[in-house]
Formats: C-alpha cells, sequence, structure tokens
C-alpha cells in the first residue's frame, strides 16, 4: 500500500508541472470572442419561449452547435448563469475530461513500453501547446466539447471495440461530436470503416463483424439521423445555414496556406511522422491499428479543411489533432530511443538507456512544436499581424533551423490575415472586450422599448444584439439570413474574406423593410448628440441613440416614450436664449460651462474633419507642465467615430470646458491640408461672431 501511494504521488508530482503550464499559457490566452454571443441569442430565446431562433418568427438556423446550444440553455434555465459566464468553465470542464481520457488511454493501452514516460511525453506535448492553451476557454465556442468526444471515441474504439458497452460508448461519443460540430458525421465515416479492417485483424477472418458494427453504428445513425430529420421539419433544410453563408466554393489555396501555417506553429511536421512510427510499430507487434485510426482521422480532416479553405478563428477546427497525436507521436519517440539504445537496431535493450534517448528526442521535438506558437501567445501585440524577428524573438531565431521556420510562417500569417483567416484569438478578445464595454449597459433596457417592427441590418452580430434580444436584425452577410446566405458570390478566390463574403440581393434590405439603426448608449442627452438623430431614455443615466429614415414612424412608434429629436427646435431648446459666440460653418454656444457645436443640414462629410479647440487661460500656471510652453491648453477633438446619417437635419455635440479660468477660446476644424473654418471670443468682453478662415 505505501508503495502504490509513493508510486502514485510521484507520478503526480512529474504531471504537475505540465498543468501548471497548461494552467497559466490558459490564463494568458483567456477570452470570449464576439461570435459565441450569436449562440447564446439562440440559447436567451429558447428560454424566453421564442424556439430556437435568432430573430423571433424567423426560422434560420444560423449556428453549427446545437448540443452546446441545449447545454448553455439547460445551465442557465436550471441554476441561473448566464451562458457568457457558463461557457468558458464549461470548456474547462471538457479540456480537464480531455486529458483524463488522452491518460486513461495511455494507462490501459495493451503491450505499451514505457508507459509511464509515454504518459509523461504525451502530456507535455498538450500541456505545452499554446494553441492547445487558447481553446481551453474556448472563446465561449463549443471547439473543446469536439475535441473531448472525438477523443472519448477514439479511446473507447482503441481500448473496449471487443465491449458491446464499449462500443455504445464510441457511437454515442461520435453522436456528441455530431451534435457538437457539423463535421462530426465525417469522422465517424471513418471510424466505422477503420473498426471493420481492425475486426478483421483482431479475428483473423476476412468477414465483418456485422453484429459489433450495428452495435456501433446504429445508435449513431439513428440519433444523426433524427436530428436531420427534425432539422429539416424546424428550418425546413437539411443543413444548417451557416454552410450555405460560409461555403462559396472550393478554396484551396487558403486551405493549404492554413494547414501549412499551423504545421510549422505547432509541429505537425513532427508528431504526424512520430505517430506514423508508432504505427507501423504496432501494427507489426501486435496487429493493433490505433495509430491508423488517429492518422485516418486528421488526415480526412486536413482534406475538408483545405477545401473550405481554413478557418477564421486560430486553428480552431485542428483542436483535436494535439491530444490524439500527441499520444502516438510520445509512442514514437520512445520507439526510436528504444532503437537507438539498442546499439544495432536490436529489440534487446536496457530500458534505462532506451528511457534517456527517448527523453534526448524528445527535448527538441517539444522546443520545434511549441516555441513558435508560445512566442506569438506571449508577445502578441494585437496588431494585424505580428512578425517574429530580431527585436521580440531573437532568442528563438538564434536556434538552428528556426530562422527558416520563422520567415516562412511569417509569410503564411502575413497571407492569411489579409482575407481574416486564422485570427489570433489576442485579437478576438480585444474586439470582444470593447464591444462589451460598450453594449452591456443595454442588457437592463426593459422589454417593449424598441419596436416590434423595428428592422436593422449589422454585419457583427454578436454581443450587441445579444444585449438587444427585442431588436430584430438582418445580417449582412447571410449567416442568420437565408436569403442572404443563398445570394450568389462572384468575387474571385484571392479577393476573398473567409466568412463574409455574401451580401444581400439588390433591393432585398428595402423589401424588407430596414428602418432603424442603434448607436452604443449614452449616459447624457449630449453625449447621445455625437451619435445619431434621436435618442430615448431607456433608464437612469442611459440613453438609446438611435437613427431611423422615417421621422413619422419614431414619432409614432416612441410616443409617450421620453424622446429627443436633435433638431433645429432641440437646438433651441438646449441653447436658450443664448447667441452663438461663434457664427460659422458651425454655430457654437456657450451654455453654462460648455460650448455646444450646432451645424444645420449636416452630411457625414461635414462631420468627418477634427476639431481643434485651443483654451488660454487666465493664469498659464493653471496649465499642465508640457502646456505651460506653448500658453494655452490644446483639447482637439473628433466629433464622433460613428456614421452620420445624411437625413439629419442637425448635428451636435458638446465640450465640456476645465474647471481652470479661461480668457480666450480659439476653435474650428482641420485636415491634413490645412484648416476649414476657425474663430473665437474672448471671455473677458461681450461675445461676438468668431470669423470664418479664408
Amino acid at each position: 500500500m505505501k508503495e502504490n501511494a509513493f508510486r502514485n504521488a510521484r507520478v503526480i508530482l512529474l504531471h504537475l508541472p505540465w498543468l501548471a503550464l497548461l494552467g497559466w499559457f490558459s490564463s494568458v490566452a483567456w477570452f470570449l470572442c464576439d461570435d459565441a454571443f450569436i449562440s447564446f441569442r439562440y440559447v436567451r430565446n429558447l428560454l424566453e419561449g421564442h424556439g430556437l431562433v435568432f430573430n423571433p418568427g424567423e426560422y434560420v438556423e444560423g449556428y453549427s452547435n446545437f448540443l452546446w446550444v441545449l447545454e448553455l440553455a439547460a445551465i442557465w434555465g436550471l441554476s441561473g448563469v448566464a451562458p457568457e459566464d457558463a461557457a468558458p468553465w464549461l470548456s474547462v470542464a471538457f479540456t480537464a475530461g480531455t486529458i483524463a481520457a488522452m491518460l486513461w488511454w495511455i494507462a490501459r493501452l495493451p503491450l505499451l513500453c514505457h508507459r509511464g514516460l509515454v504518459a509523461w511525453m504525451a502530456l507535455g506535448l498538450v500541456c505545452s501547446s499554446a494553441t492547445f492553451a487558447v481553446w481551453t476557454s474556448g472563446g465561449g465556442l463549443e471547439t473543446r466539447q469536439f475535441t473531448f468526444f472525438i477523443v472519448l471515441a477514439v479511446m473507447c474504439l482503441s481500448l473496449y471495440r471487443d465491449s458491446r458497452r464499449g462500443l455504445l460508448a464510441s457511437s454515442l461519443s461520435l453522436t456528441a461530436a455530431a451534435l457538437t460540430r457539423p463535421e462530426g458525421p465525417l469522422l465517424a465515416a471513418p471510424c466505422f470503416g477503420w473498426f471493420v479492417i481492425q475486426r478483421m485483424a483482431d479475428t483473423g477472418r476476412l468477414n465483418p463483424d456485422w453484429r459489433r458494427l450495428i452495435c456501433l453504428a446504429a445508435p449513431f445513425v439513428v440519433l444523426v439521423g433524427a436530428h436531420f430529420l427534425w432539422r429539416y421539419s424546424y428550418y425546413g433544410e437539411w443543413l444548417p445555414n451557416t454552410y450555405y453563408a460560409k461555403h462559396v466554393r472550393p478554396w484551396y489555396e487558403s486551405g493549404f496556406r492554413y494547414l501549412w501555417a499551423a504545421a510549422l506553429e505547432t509541429g505537425l511536421y513532427l508528431l504526424i511522422p512520430l505517430a506514423a512510427v508508432a504505427m507501423r510499430n504496432r501494427w507489426r507487434a501486435s496487429r493493433d491499428g490505433t495509430g491508423a485510426l488517429v492518422l485516418l482521422l486528421v488526415g480526412v480532416h486536413m482534406a475538408y479543411v483545405m477545401r473550405i479553405g481554413g478557418d477564421h478563428f486560430e486553428y480552431r477546427p485542428l483542436d483535436f489533432y494535439w491530444p490524439l497525436l500527441a499520444v502516438p507521436a510520445s509512442m514514437g519517440i520512445v520507439y526510436l530511443g528504444s532503437r537507438i539504445a539498442a546499439g544495432r537496431w536490436l529489440q534487446r535493450f536496457s530500458p534505462r538507456l532506451a528511457g534517456g534517448c527517448a527523453f534526448v528526442l524528445f527535448v527538441p521535438v517539444l522546443f520545434y512544436a511549441s516555441a513558435i506558437q508560445s512566442t506569438l501567445l506571449l508577445q502578441w501585440g494585437g496588431g494585424r499581424h505580428m512578425e517574429l524577428d530580431d527585436r521580440n524573438a531573437a532568442w528563438l531565431l538564434a536556434v538552428p533551423g528556426m530562422p527558416m521556420l520563422a520567415a516562412v510562417s511569417n509569410d503564411l500569417r502575413r497571407q492569411l490575415v489579409s482575407q481574416a483567416v486564422a485570427s489570433r484569438s489576442t485579437k478576438h478578445r480585444e474586439v470582444a472586450n470593447r464591444q462589451l464595454r460598450t453594449w452591456k449597459p443595454y442588457e437592463n433596457v426593459e422589454k417593449g422599448v424598441i419596436p416590434d417592427d423595428a428592422l436593422m441590418v449589422d454585419d457583427t452580430l454578436g454581443i450587441r444584439f445579444y444585449y438587444l434580444p427585442d431588436l430584430k436584425v438582418i445580417d449582412l452577410h447571410g449567416l442568420t439570413d437565408a436569403t442572404v446566405a443563398r445570394n450568389p458570390v462572384e468575387t474571385p478566390n484571392h479577393q476573398r474574406i473567409i466568412a463574409h463574403d455574401r451580401q444581400p440581393p439588390p433591393g432585398y434590405l428595402e423589401q424588407r423593410g430596414v428602418n432603424f439603426i442603434i448607436r452604443p448608449p449614452a449616459t447624457s442627452e449630449f453625449q447621445a448628440f455625437g451619435r445619431t438623430g434621436y435618442a430615448v431614455k431607456v433608464g437612469p443615466a442611459l440613453w438609446m441613440p438611435f437613427d431611423s429614415s422615417d421621422r413619422q414612424w419614431v414619432l409614432d412608434r416612441f410616443a409617450g416614450r421620453d424622446l429627443r429629436v436633435f433638431d433645429r427646435d432641440y437646438v433651441a431648446s438646449l441653447t436658450g436664449d443664448s447667441r452663438p459666440v461663434i457664427r460659422s460653418d458651425w454655430d457654437v454656444y456657450l451654455v453654462e460651462d460648455s460650448l455646444i457645436y450646432a451645424r444645420h443640414q449636416c452630411s457625414p462629410e461635414d462631420a468627418e474633419p477634427m476639431f481643434f479647440l485651443h483654451l488660454y487661460p487666465v493664469d498659464v500656471n493653471d496649465l499642465p507642465d508640457h502646456r505651460k510652453q506653448y500658453g494655452f491648453d490644446n483639447l482637439d477633438f473628433a466629433f464622433g467615430s460613428h456614421r452620420i446619417p445624411i437625413e439629419l437635419e442637425v448635428c451636435v455635440t458638446r465640450r465640456e470646458l476645465p474647471d481652470y479660468g479661461i480668457a480666450a477660446v480659439r476653435t474650428g476644424q482641420f485636415t491634413g491640408d490645412g484648416q476649414i473654418w476657425n474663430g473665437g471670443f474672448d471671455l473677458a468682453g461681450p461675445p461676438g461672431d468668431g470669423q470664418a478662415a479664408p
């Protein structure tokens, strides 16, 4: 008992550093992505009684993770934990399950030499993978759940194919994978084919074992077939709408670049050959074709990925490769170490010497498989792409072979990012965090504020519309719209943007009656000025700016609510009896401690140039130290980052003045070619008309 306890404690201590490394990488890579909130909105609508729809009443399958959506709905409904909180931790749970299944597979695999060393190496290859760590939180997506079910199915087929319970477990795992991701059935087919051949090898007979094949295939066929029938009856299509929206035509050149970049960054060029070595050795020794199953799944899936052109996310579809390949790759390393230790390539060797040789081989494999991806994760600067060069990875480029690998990897990333392929998780995190900060205040808006017949079009469906569940929206690229998803695309492949190729047919948006554009929330009326032409108060210190081309529709739908219409009369109510202190292209009013800029008959071009605002203090010592030498404070600003509709009658924005004494103000607009207009006034004297610049 004591010896077993000591042995178990030693095993745990040996594995803890790898798990700690994965935990650290996962904390660095932790993120939510905007796309996950599309599924979250389906979850919300399901719980609110609208069904599995994005827009109530529109039956379009704009998600591709049926089982994931149901799980999140169950968690939210039973525990009250919202999807944005539950999804990342659910992915963590499936990560733990994936690692447990991988280690169980190694622990039970028959005729395995150096079992402990193989387990330690396999865990090291997985836990040192920054790409595997990226999908530990999953971005809120179903990626790691799919990986878990594929690994579990392979483990059950490998260890328990002689048991009906094992076959049932494998079949149900493949079923769960197929309900999690649409490529699940693609991977089930080679599993069934492999089982037939492996059973022939096990029994020594050429006749297929039909009974056991039925035990394996029947539950999958019945359950997945039932889901297809349900989909057709519910949505009227055999495939998810996402397939039609994203798949335009084969795109092999992009798929090749995607897989080649993944091979260089994650060491697939090492793991696959090592797995092939282990496959050959085990087949010759015991007719065990488990390695062949792993390589068959990876090969079939690579062909699929190459055809569709890769993925918008950083190696997301390939996530199940790492735990599957880690096991046979580690076995291949141990086998090669054994052959080296044998001296003359004999089967008898010193176990300790074999383990030492295997460890010597493992170290460079681990380094070359993880160095590039780890460096990219830890040093990513948030730009469109990151170059690995002497400035940020000098240590890496000092390693033999790395300059060439890094150069090719850099070039592939440049090509991929130009078409939005393999976008890094850090980029998605930045976008999502910005969206959350901007749009989350709308989550407490009461039902009924947005009219039932309000309809908007946008190309970013996630976070903003999750927090605006009452607003119906058409996806510009067809993800949740069947008509847009089937509109032909004539753009050649070299000009395509992955998953963003579809566009509405001519006249479609007008036919649907798009009549609403919502803007980020504002905390005051003044803040809403720079956003659009209308705003309605939806909560304490919370305003909803929006625009519509139909003024009467706005007045009718928001009657009885605290609505503001930014027109001439409204500007007059803000400024009261004040006369403009500057009359020019823009009228500037001094109202209490603020400057109000107003322009009638406003267009987007009028609001685009930057405004300069120079304040001359009564006492120069009131200025910040870096401004004292100039004698004035520079408060230049932009009107607003949001598009200003042409239909606006007036554009208005406000700038608060600092609380120190101001002697004079100078303001206007400018571009790189010079000033467009300028004016000024002296606070010590009576206000007067400013003069426009010539």
